[in-house]
């Protein structure tokens, strides 16, 4: 007995012991919000203040002073999450993760994100190369300063490598990849040309039809100047690929795609701006909220950067990146939307005595290889190669597919123009700073403190020689581009008579410009829903702007749920199915995405069900998941079926495969919910989980890293975004990273909110503090300018 005893004393207090080293091991590796601390590379004393959610207000002497407080905050709050951005950006995660990661570095190397970086850097002005300089000189102050790595690098038993400059341009390039992402559809597209005939292939390539009360908020020509240049039609790409070949294709695709949490930037957004006129208080009114991937911790990092004589930074950085996306200085605020299209895949013949001379329909050509070593963890270095062509690198050999980007056209243009629209200090400063942005291709809505509103579809756009971007290029000769669309011809509009501009994805431009932005932007469901309540009439105030965002009106279902009803009227289901329609008709008199909806859950299932009926037998297992990942594709296609009942993909049995739909939703409804539709609610299946990247690495870490699930409203199609791809319903993946309002007055005054935290540590308070703000739709009031010689202080070596 008294071994029993003494041996259960000593397993408590070693217990005790691994608890209190696990203790100090893990607060260790956490940020001190006070004190003093003396860092190289510092010119001035910089002063630092927190308010109650961590949210840090920076007191620096010179703008490079406050890029190296940022640094320093960066490295000290999201150290883990830029690491993995810079290795995405530069294909080097395997050397951190293994060889699991290894593909994915092939295939952003041989897309041309390394070859990007490198020009970003090598075009950058003294001015940028200062403020980086100074930025990465913050930032491995913060490694000196931390006692213990964070808790991700102790799970893998790493170190973490200093930073440099490079790692910066890395970060700038990924962001420009992963936002022109066009080359997925082309690839899906050439995929759905070898499984279905033309007839049914139409649905997949057809531009979107134009509809008459489409609010556009730009007109080609307001700008249009010069000779007409039409594209001539691409030649089809049917038949022109094995099923050996787009199968190596969509290989590389998912290579790119797949990553850990957190090493992905994609701008997905919502914006608009209220003019002076149309707003309660007077003053204008910016409305932002960013759409991306949601994570622990969340892609932005909030800070507010006081430096020089009365001059302000501020807004939402990425960690690795000096320079804000969006955000608002003494002046003017922005944002930025994705939308565009700045990428061709080329189809070339290969001589079938030379792997490196190709055809491209008119003129044979030499291509060049070149390789590279990549590290691998646990492994000895491998050599990779790729081949370059004139049409630029091949992403697949078999038949070889190369990547026209828009990166790979770039002469002078670089990150300054990023740079220059931080620091504009009016109207005009910040529309030429715009015209000189290169990539990605993004909508900006932005406003001043004089009273202008403004939008422009910023980056280069390439004036195509064929084709429209939807599918690849087979057999289109020697230039498929004559050079960029030119900054004066791009889309843009200051201070529109409507007494508002917007921004949700959707269509820039009717089919008269005779340029393309993309023929593959968002459903016009969020931006109708916004113009809507914007142009309603009466004054607007800046709780309106907030309560918009939240909004859960499913304009999706206002359009095609009485086509749905009206074909199925009259036919005979069961008493579930009887019930749940009972539902959707009285839903439709106020179809708002609400957690609490039955009908709405019952419309989502249903739309679902039904692209599964037309498409999954047609298209197989493989190919049916790959079309269900693009919801935008999915949209448009049986959007256009809802009003083409005579098309080949109903067979003649439009209303037996709709209520065959139904039926199926609900019987899975009832399965997983119970029989009463009734009993039903969205937020029963639709949940946001807020993941970290190492969550599933040790099983039961997840439940130390992430938080959540949380039940959600809103949905694919609403203005309060909740995000799933139909390939996972109801697992919501894309959300708002950051929500603010500003009222745009001298000052300015306003608040924002993000999923999670500050603080990428999961011991910190700041964690996941904003979570609860952010799901109830309340913003947090910006902090003030800090008071200098409180907080924390860096100071210079002496």
């Amino acid at each position: 007995m008294r071994w029993f005893v003494i041996t259960g004393v000593a397993g408590a207090l070693l217990l005790a012991v691994l608890s209190v080293a696990a203790t100090w091991l893990v607060l260790g590796s956490r940020m001190e919000p006070s004190g003093r601390i003396e860092l190289a590379g510092l010119g001035q004393p910089v002063t630092i203040e927190f308010d109650a959610f961590g949210r840090p207000a920076v007191a620096a002497r010179s703008l490079n002073d406050a890029g190296f407080a940022l640094g320093y905050l960066h490295a000290s709050e999201r150290l883990w999450q830029m690491d993995l951005l810079r290795r995405a950006g530069s294909a080097r995660l395997a050397a951190l993760l293994g060889a699991d990661m290894l593909p994915t570095d092939k295939a952003l190397w041989r897309a041309g994100v390394t070859d990007l970086a490198e020009h970003l850097e090598a075009v950058a002005s003294d001015r940028l190369l200062a403020l980086v300089e100074a930025y990465v000189a913050g930032i491995n102050g913060g490694l000196s300063g931390l006692r213990r790595l964070p808790p991700e690098y102790l799970l893998l038993r790493s170190a973490v490598e200093p930073w440099t400059s490079a790692d910066v341009f890395a970060i700038g390039a990924l962001l420009a990849f992963d936002s022109d992402g066009n080359h997925e559809l082309e690839l899906l597209r050439l995929a759905l040309a070898e499984a279905l005939d033309e007839e049914r292939l139409e649905l997949f390539v057809m531009r979107q039809a134009e509809e008459s009360d489409f609010p556009w908020l730009w007109r080609p020509q307001d700008t249009e100047s010069g000779e007409e240049m039409p594209a001539e039609p691409a030649p089809s790409a049917h038949g022109a690929l094995s099923t050996k070949g787009w199968r190596e294709a969509l290989a590389w695709l998912e290579d790119t795609r797949r990553r850990p949490t957190g090493a992905a930037i994609r701008l997905g957004s919502n914006g608009w701006v209220v003019a002076p006129e149309r707003s309660a208080s007077g003053y204008s009114l910016f409305a932002f909220d960013s759409h991306d991937p949601v994570s622990l911790p969340n892609l932005f990092y909030e800070v507010h950067l006081f430096y020089g004589r009365g001059r302000q930074l501020r807004g939402w950085s990425v960690p690795g990146f000096p320079l804000f996306i969006n955000g608002f200085n003494l002046r003017l605020a922005w944002g930025f939307t994705n939308i565009g299209d700045s990428q061709d895949l080329v189809i070339l013949r290969p001589d079938q005595t030379n792997p490196l001379r190709f055809f491209d329909g008119a003129t044979w050509h030499e291509g060049r290889r070149e390789g590279r070593k990549f590290s691998v963890r646990g492994e000895d270095p491998i050599e990779v190669d790729r081949v370059l062509t004139r049409h630029g690198p091949l992403i697949s050999d078999d038949p070889p597919i190369a990547l026209r980007w828009i990166a790979q056209e770039l002469e002078t243009e670089g990150m300054d123009a990023l740079l220059e629209m931080n620091l504009a200090s009016s109207a005009e400063d910040f529309m030429a700073a715009m015209a000189r942005f290169p990539a990605p291709i993004s909508n900006v809505t932005w406003g001043d403190i004089d009273g202008n509103i403004g939008f422009r579809t910023v980056g280069r756009l390439p004036r195509r020689l064929h084709g429209d971007g939807l599918t690849p290029l087979v057999d289109p000769g020697p230039q498929v581009w004559d050079g960029l669309v030119p900054a004066a011809e791009m889309p843009w509009t200051l201070n529109p008579a409507s007494g508002f501009v917007a921004a949700a994805n959707a269509a820039v431009h009717d089919q008269s410009w005779r340029w393309i932005v993309t023929h593959d932007h968002a459903p016009g469901y969020r931006i109708r829903r916004i113009a809507s309540v914007l142009g309603a009439g009466g004054a607007l105030s800046f709780d309106d702007m907030r309560v918009l965002q939240m909004d859960f009106y499913n304009e999706q279902a206002a359009r095609q749920l009485p086509i749905l009803l009206a074909v199925v009227d009259g036919s005979e289901v069961d008493a579930k199915t009887e019930a749940a329609l009972g539902l959707l008709e009285k839903w439709l008199d106020r179809p708002y995405n609400r957690p609490e909806s039955s009908a709405a859950l019952v419309f989502e299932s249903w739309y679902l069900a039904l692209a599964e009926t037309l498409f999954s037998d047609a298209l197989g297992e493989h190919l049916y998941d790959q079309v269900m990942r693009q919801n935008y594709l999915v949209n448009r296609a049986l959007d256009h079926l809802l009003k083409d009942q005579r098309s080949i993909w109903w067979e003649g049995n439009a209303q037996g495969k709709m209520v065959a739909s139904l039926e199926l939703a609900v019987q899975r409804l009832a399965e997983g919910l119970g029989p009463d539709p009734r009993q039903w609610r969205l937020g029963n299946l639709q949940e946001v989980r807020l993941e970290h990247a190492l969550a599933g690495a040790v099983p039961g870490l997840g439940r130390v890293l992430s938080r959540g699930p949380y039940p959600s409203g809103g949905g694919h199609a609403t203005v309060g975004r909740a995000g799933s791809r139909y390939s996972r319903p109801f697992a919501v993946y894309n959300a708002a990273t950051v929500r603010t309002v500003i009222e745009l007055s001298d000052p300015m005054r306003g608040g924002s909110v993000i999923p999670g935290g500050q603080s990428g540590h999961f011991a910190s308070p700041h964690y996941n503090d904003q979570t609860s703000n952010w799901r109830e739709g309340r913003l947090i009031e910006f902090p003030g300018v800090p008071d200098e010689g409180s907080g924390l202080i860096l100071e210079p070596v002496p």
